[in-house]
């Protein structure tokens, strides 16, 4: 015998309608409290891992930043390799700052190249869809 025949005719004992046993209602709690742990699992796996401090996922905050910087190091990098060549050539040449000009613009068009590429490069890849919600640039499945 289950245990609603035990309890009474129609199953529901001395519990008024729409109540549940303390027995139900905790193994509700267990189900939901793992349902809910299996939800954020999938949440994390999908996203990355990355989670504010309110507890939502989202693509960290600071990687804009963080490619503004990439940029700007690579148009520097490329300046100061330009100085560098360019200086010693001139040391060793006796030319002046002729060389000196010329690397400064090679090196400033070596990090403009690489600062167009990197960007070409996070373009294509494209932004990336909020957590918890389709995809919205999915072409996968050619629709």
């Amino acid at each position: 015998m289950s245990d609603r025949d035990k309890s009474g005719s129609d199953g529901s004992g001395d519990r008024q309608p729409g109540e549940i046993s303390p027995e139900e209602r905790e193994a509700f709690r267990k189900r939901a409290s793992e349902l809910g742990k299996r939800l954020d699992e999938a949440q994390s796996r999908h996203s990355g891992g990355s989670k504010r401090s309110d507890g939502s996922s989202e693509q960290p905050s600071g990687a804009g930043l963080a490619q503004a910087f990439r940029f700007a190091t690579e148009l520097i990098v490329g300046l100061g390799v330009g100085w560098f060549i360019g200086n010693a050539l001139d040391g060793v040449f006796g030319t002046g700052p002729w060389l000196l000009i010329v690397f400064i613009m090679l090196g400033f068009a070596a990090g403009m190249l690489n600062v167009i590429r990197a960007a070409t490069r996070s373009q294509r890849k494209g932004p990336a869809a909020p957590p918890g919600r389709p995809e919205l640039y999915d072409d996968e499945d050619d629709k």
